[in-house]
């Protein structure tokens, strides 16, 4: 292991201080309590992942989650993140456009249209479905402006 530069260390337990050192669990320096869901590593050239930048423990000790905010985030970065709705509207547009069609069929009692707009929302569902992680980014994206300008206003 050690003539590939690899650390056998680095898949056990680290102190938390440790990180963004790879390790399977982190725990905290004061107190040990596991505190491994409380960090994100970074996933290379895709999208920074958001979330608050800091963690507190229960004993108050402080540490970097490896998580941003909305705000922190370059322009290019924030560019390719709102990209993404594009994409999201590429796939859920078809599948809104053909469920309203089957609406308006049943609501003017029009078969032909509501048997058209059926079977085009079933043909388009699996296809919206694909969407569903982008569709989490885009949560993420509105909970960071929520963090960083309305909730910081109100304390």
């Amino acid at each position: 292991m050690q003539l590939l530069g690899l650390n056998e260390d680095s898949e056990g337990s680290l102190p938390a201080s440790r990180f963004p050192e790879r390790a399977s669990t982190y725990f905290c320096d004061k107190c040990g309590e596991d505190i491994t869901e409380h960090f994100c590593m970074s996933r290379g050239h895709g999208s920074p992942p958001l979330g608050p930048p800091t963690f507190y423990c229960e004993c108050g000790e402080r540490y970097l989650s490896g998580t941003r905010e909305w705000d922190h985030l370059a322009p290019n970065e924030k560019r390719r993140s709102l990209g993404l709705l594009k994409i999201i509207g590429l796939f859920i547009l078809p599948f809104i456009t053909t469920v309203t069609a089957a609406a308006v069929g049943i609501y003017e009692h029009n078969r032909a249209l509501t048997a058209a707009g059926t079977i085009l929302t079933v043909l388009t569902a699996p296809l919206s479905l694909l969407s569903a992680p982008w569709l989490l980014q885009v949560r993420n994206i509105v909970a960071s402006i929520y963090r960083t300008r309305v909730s910081n206003r109100q304390r």
